[in-house]
């Protein structure tokens, strides 16, 4: 017997659902930071793969709740590769844990300004063809490299693939999150009555996101 074909609440959710590919440097640790910032920024240290880590338990804290209250998934993307789950998602204080996208080799970001040869870029391209109708944010400051940036722009809709490139000194800032925010759609009942944004559920703010 042939498989019912998908039902419209299925391929609604399909269409809805954004993955985000997470760096590590850059993004959520940024170091080194001065200590005045450290203070006024909440920021925590730690220790891993023998670096220390600057990073602001609040943006740790917004990806486990956007994966939990949005059409979300994250998949960590970052030379970091199964140190993500092995030693950052417990000193993060996770309590969700994400796939990997392993490092192929030991070029690192070595070739970042380079589309057809950064490995990031190629995980990014492969992701991309396998899923046609899916829609991704990628966050990594290595964006900030114009041939890289302007390839992914030019090749892909912005109703598709968002780019985010935090400066390396500072990672995501208040406005980023937002921005993820707004690209993603709540899970049924978390939206805001009377809320909606091109037909669907606007996706709720809060305080806490800031």
């Amino acid at each position: 017997m042939a498989a019912a074909p998908p039902s419209p609440v299925s391929a609604r959710r399909q269409a809805r659902h954004v993955t985000v590919f997470l760096d590590v440097d850059g993004v959520l640790n940024s170091y080194p930071v001065p200590k005045l910032r450290i203070m006024t920024e909440g920021r925590k240290r730690l220790r891993a793969w023998n670096y220390e880590l600057h990073y602001r338990p609040a943006v740790i804290a917004f990806f486990d709740r956007i994966v939990e209250t949005h059409e979300v998934d994250v998949v960590w993307l970052s030379t970091w590769s199964q140190r993500c789950k092995s030693e950052l998602e417990p000193k993060f204080g996770l309590r969700n844990s994400f796939d990997v996208i392993e490092m192929p080799d030991q070029s690192h970001n070595r070739y970042a300004a380079d589309p057809q040869l950064w490995w990031k870029a190629q995980a990014m391209e492969e992701w991309l063809t396998s899923h046609e109708h899916g829609r991704a944010i990628w966050i990594d400051d290595d964006l900030a490299w114009p041939a890289t940036h302007e390839y992914f722009t030019h090749r892909y809709s912005p109703n598709r693939l968002k780019l985010i490139a935090p400066e390396f000194s500072r990672g995501l800032t208040k406005a980023h999150l937002r921005e993820i925010r707004e690209f993603a759609y709540p899970k049924a009942g978390a939206a805001k009555p009377g809320a909606s944004r091109a037909g669907a559920a606007k996706p709720v703010h809060s305080k806490e996101d800031s």
